[in-house]
């Protein structure tokens, strides 16, 4: 008989610790480039989608990111297509819809960003002759 080893055993609790935490890792590409934009009371912030695959027979899975951080110029060096490494906070905003159901958005907030590979360069289909 194999015995029991309590220490291996968590036990959780219902009541919030101030380590708490929900964060996300996401490796995909930009489906767009980064938009900077301006809230209703002035705030800046930038705005992107990250298109991630789990393997060659799943569908797309697409994540919603912003950032309020204060280097966005940095973020709108990043183009579509490049594949990039994302931390973000992430939280589950509940609403109700025009038909009164009950649903949940999943809201990521960018925490830090690494481009690891920058899209190629689209090749012209037909070289461009000079006229003179």
């Amino acid at each position: 008989m194999v015995g029991l080893n309590v220490g291996a055993f968590r036990s959780f609790s219902t009541t919030r610790s101030a380590n708490d935490v929900a964060r996300m890792t996401l490796v995909g590409r930009l489906g767009q480039d980064i938009e900077k934009m301006t809230s209703a009371n002035g705030r800046e912030y930038a705005r992107y989608a990250v298109a991630v695959r789990t393997g060659r027979e799943t569908e797309t899975s697409w994540f919603h990111v912003v950032c309020f951080d204060s280097n966005l110029d940095y973020l709108t060096n990043f183009k579509k297509g490049s594949l990039i490494y994302v931390e973000a906070h992430a939280s589950l905003q509940p609403f109700e819809t025009a038909e009164g159901r009950r649903v949940g958005s999943l809201q990521l907030v960018q925490r830090s960003i690494t481009r690891l590979v920058s899209p190629r360069p689209k090749e012209d289909a037909e070289p461009v002759e000079a006229t003179a």
